[in-house]
């Protein structure tokens, strides 16, 4: 490792922390009860697919910046990294989740409005690639991070 990684791996822990609480909230307290067809529903009581993509993609997401979160506290430039995937992953998944909101016949609703859906994913994706970016910079060819 080269100098400074530790200290700028740590640096981000901030971040990924609020990342963490954020996505956990959403993810574990918000009530998901949406994620199935409502009474008057030609099928009562079905799973939304779509639903169920978005609640498991933000749980997924909080599971991993936790995970990034505490391996940045240790100083490993792998935090960073891992922090940088599971945002990029999130996002791409976010507007895979707008699209299926926008053009399901049935007119579910994922439970977020499809453009903050999008909004999000911009932010996360742009926040994400620059993230793999400086991951990689950091990281001399052939060292182990």
């Amino acid at each position: 490792m080269s100098n400074g990684q530790p200290a700028e791996a740590r640096s981000h822990a901030f971040w990924m922390l609020i990342s963490a609480g954020l996505f956990a909230y959403f993810g574990f307290v918000m009530g998901w009860a949406h994620r199935y067809t409502g009474p008057q529903a030609p099928q009562p009581g079905q799973l939304i697919p779509m639903v169920a993509v978005l609640m498991w993609t933000i749980r997924g997401s909080a599971i991993g910046f936790g995970a990034s979160w505490l391996i940045s506290l240790t100083g490993s430039t792998l935090g960073p990294l891992l922090y940088a995937v599971v945002g990029l992953v999130g996002a791409v998944i976010f507007v895979v989740v707008a699209v299926w909101e926008w053009t399901n016949p049935q007119g579910y609703f994922s439970g977020i409005p499809a453009i903050l859906l999008l909004i999000f994913a911009v932010w996360n994706g742009a926040a994400a690639v620059g993230g793999l970016r400086s991951a990689f910079r950091r990281v001399p060819a052939g060292a182990e991070p």
